[in-house]
């Protein structure tokens, strides 16, 4: 395992998550993910318990999280995997691994829109449509200052890919 002593206080814990790990398994039988996945929750883990770091970080698999916290909801041990990817996410793309293209794309939404993606039209069974506003919803509305959020938006993206 990795010498603890030259880890920071974040890579720390992410080794600390990997390591109570016992394979269960019903992380993977929860994920909604996994069938696409070329390494499941449970195999990450594994692999992060045995310090196979590099291969995780050029692995698709790291990006294909849904982030829907079911390995949390069904791990026995109230920890998950979750923790793991996102710590490998971020550090894919501090050591210059290459993101999916797909990543480009939502950003550009969040810096036209404020969001990811615009509000879908709602429908019924008998596709009637109805406004937010029928539902009880509130109107939905970008960021109050589009341009500092932009200007922060843009600072955080490039100081990522540094």
């Amino acid at each position: 395992m990795m010498a603890l002593s030259r880890l920071s206080l974040k890579e720390k814990a992410y080794v600390g998550v990997a390591e109570q790990c016992t394979q269960c398994g019903k992380c993977s039988s929860g994920c909604p993910a996994a069938r696409y996945l070329e390494l499941r929750p449970r195999k990450i883990a594994l692999m992060a318990q045995r310090d196979l770091v590099e291969e995780l970080l050029g692995s698709d698999a790291i990006w294909m999280c849904t982030q829907c916290h079911q390995c949390m909801e069904r791990c026995p041990r109230e920890i998950t995997p979750y923790d793991i990817v996102i710590y490998l996410q971020n550090l894919a793309v501090l050591k210059g691994y290459d993101y999916p293209r797909d990543l480009n794309m939502l950003y550009a939404s969040i810096k036209r829109h404020g969001a990811i993606q615009l509000p879908q039209e709602i429908f019924d069974r008998e596709f009637e449509n109805y406004e937010r506003s029928d539902l009880g919803l509130p109107d939905l509305e970008g960021p109050a200052d589009m341009e500092g959020f932009l200007k922060g938006l843009t600072k955080v993206l490039e100081e990522s890919r540094r």
